[in-house]
């Protein structure tokens, strides 16, 4: 049989989706990829370069893709965080949250066999517009559990029989860089703000097993962590952001360490989603049997 399926991957960034394929052995005969950010889109291609394109998905004619077996995304979640208070939070009305109906528009349209969406923990109102609209409710996974990143999400999916991973028990102290030369590349430059920054706003994670969920800006408060360097403190390096994601090391390597950031700050999971997967019924047959 032909064990290649069609996978349609909206707000698809760095495609962390297709790392879940390939350490499954999943074998993509079409992959379409949504996604606006030109950095992410350079990584995914660097890696995937059979990746279809398709663009802004405000402007994506759905009625054009068939026979997809998988849809996945994570919608925008700038709206929803809990981070923003009062009027500053509008849910799923948001000029960015909003985007989620696009997902639901392409779920009606392409009818996938499966669905998978991510987004951050919400106010119960928001979270159950979204149960409601997909019919099934949320499964809660904290990174934490698979990587040494406080990342707690929801997602939905009707992937069958999906449980929450056991704990790894991960330390980040396993993992800390401690290549000297490479590491002072990320050392913070000590100025009154910083200072602040390192003193009272963020986490010191030097000798921590958990670090805080990764932001798409190191350099402001309520950081992933800083960690303790010479006469002050440094960034968390690109290789541990990359690990934090369970992503191997180098994936982002064709960017600058700030666009790194970035994009790996947007991104899902990996073994997050490969648990989620490795779930799907038919997975045994549409498997890499090479």
């Amino acid at each position: 049989m032909n064990n290649k399926i069609n996978a349609m991957l909206l707000f698809d960034g760095i495609s962390c989706s297709q790392v879940s394929f390939k350490k499954l052995g999943i074998v993509t005969d079409k992959c379409y990829a949504s996604e606006i950010k030109k950095h992410a889109i350079t990584v995914t291609q660097h890696h995937f370069p059979d990746t279809i394109q398709i663009g802004d998905i405000n402007n994506i004619d759905f009625n054009l893709y068939k026979n997809i077996f998988i849809l996945m995304g994570g919608s925008p979640c700038q709206d929803l965080s809990r981070l923003k208070v009062g009027e500053d939070r509008k849910g799923l009305q948001g000029e960015k949250s909003s985007l989620f109906f696009k997902y639901i528009e392409a779920l009606h349209t392409i009818k996938p066999k499966y669905f998978l969406l991510e987004n951050v923990i919400m106010d119960k109102d928001n979270e159950d517009i979204i149960s409601d609209l997909l019919g099934v409710k949320p499964i809660r996974i904290n990174s934490n559990l698979v990587s040494f990143q406080n990342r707690d999400r929801l997602y939905w999916t009707n992937i069958p029989n999906v449980t929450i991973p056991k704990d790894k028990n991960i330390s980040f102290q396993d993992f800390k860089d401690t290549d000297y030369e490479y590491c002072k590349k990320f050392k913070v430059n000590k100025t009154p703000s910083r200072i602040k920054m390192y003193e009272k706003q963020c986490p010191n994670v030097t000798y921590r097993d958990k670090i805080n969920c990764l932001t798409c800006k190191q350099d402001r408060r309520n950081n992933s962590g800083l960690i303790d360097f010479e006469d002050f403190c440094r960034y968390l390096t690109t290789r541990e952001l990359e690990l934090a994601q369970t992503i191997p090391i180098g994936y982002t390597s064709m960017l600058t360490k700030t666009q790194s950031e970035n994009v790996l700050g947007d991104c899902w999971t990996v073994d997050v989603i490969t648990h989620i997967l490795k779930c799907i019924p038919e997975l045994k047959d549409i498997i890499n049997e090479q």
